[in-house]
């Protein structure tokens, strides 16, 4: 796969991947999700979830820079979201958001969406 650089994004997904948003495990959370996609890209995902709603929510990846625009974005799209809506925050959502990503990396999007919803779940279980 062709790195892409990060000037080639546009604007909101190249300044996201520049200088990402909510980068970085959170000291306190109560649900974390991490997949790796078919790229071999890996994702990581943390949420604190209070009074049923995500207080806070962070991400790393060791992707690319669209990995870097589409986990950054999606932590933007989750925050004061109940987990409900969070888990509905979909790839076409995330591509939306960052104004779309170069075609052969909009996997980025899905697999940002996917593990979001991978940390709602294990929040969901430890409900239980």
């Amino acid at each position: 796969m062709e790195l892409v650089h990060i000037d080639n994004l546009h604007l909101t997904a190249s300044r996201l991947a520049k200088d990402p948003r909510n980068r970085g495990p959170l000291d306190i959370f109560n649900g974390h999700g991490e997949i790796t996609g078919p790229c071999g890209d890996t994702m990581e995902f943390w949420v604190n979830v209070q009074n049923g709603k995500i207080e806070k929510v962070s991400f790393t990846t060791t992707g690319c820079a669209p990995s870097l625009a589409a986990g950054s974005m999606t932590t933007c799209l989750a925050e004061g979201k109940t987990v409900k809506e969070a888990k509905t925050i979909t790839q076409k959502d995330v591509l939306d958001a960052l104004e779309s990503l170069p075609e052969d990396h909009q996997h980025c999007a899905l697999l940002a969406a996917n593990t979001l919803a991978a940390a709602c779940d294990d929040y969901l279980a430890k409900q239980k």
